[in-house]
């Protein structure tokens, strides 16, 4: 199964980023409940990994993390595939998702080395965008770039499937986790 550890959205973030969404009009959106911060990418693992890995997560040691997303940005280069919301690198969230790829070490799964980028991805484009999409996309980062939230808590942790579909992936839980420190 394919699967992913995410840092939850508090409710707070949720709202604002729908919002921010309804202007874009290019690309597949992301669905509200599907938003999340990726802390680790995990590929198909087994039921006996994924048991594994949400027993050393539930170990996890961190208090909640002051989340604050900071601005939009897309990834992808020239040919963007995303765009997202950025989140500020705190020492906190980066230690959270060391700890989390520490986890998943320890249960076998091979981590490709990756500089941790915290963001939020809001919509997902296709290879090719027509010249029209492509303004448009422009004229919402023009606008919309600068765009910040003031910081929230998050105080979860989940261990998630990605059930991959033509019309976009459908995210079930398989275990949450509260930061409590």
């Amino acid at each position: 199964m394919r699967c992913f550890v995410a840092l939850d959205l508090p409710e707070a973030l949720i709202r604002p980023l729908t919002r921010l969404q309804a202007g874009l009009e290019v690309g597949r959106l992301v669905e509200p409940e599907n938003l999340h911060l990726t802390l680790a990418f995990l590929g198909d693992i087994s039921d006996a990994t994924a048991r594994e890995v949400a027993a050393g997560l539930a170990e996890l040691p961190d208090g909640p993390i002051e989340l604050e997303l900071t601005g939009l940005d897309v990834m992808g280069g020239r040919k963007p595939n995303l765009v997202l919301m950025d989140a500020r690198p705190t020492q906190a969230l980066v230690n959270l998702q060391d700890r989390v790829r520490r986890v998943a070490q320890d249960a076998g799964i091979h981590m490709e080395r990756r500089r941790f980028r915290p963001h939020v991805t809001l919509a997902r484009f296709q290879k090719h965008m027509t010249p029209k999409e492509e303004r448009g996309l422009a004229g919402f980062l023009a606008f919309n770039a600068p765009y910040a939230l003031p910081p929230e808590t998050a105080d979860s942790v989940s261990l998630n499937r990605s059930h991959l579909r033509e019309e976009g992936a459908i995210y079930e839980p398989l275990a949450e986790f509260l930061l409590t420190g």
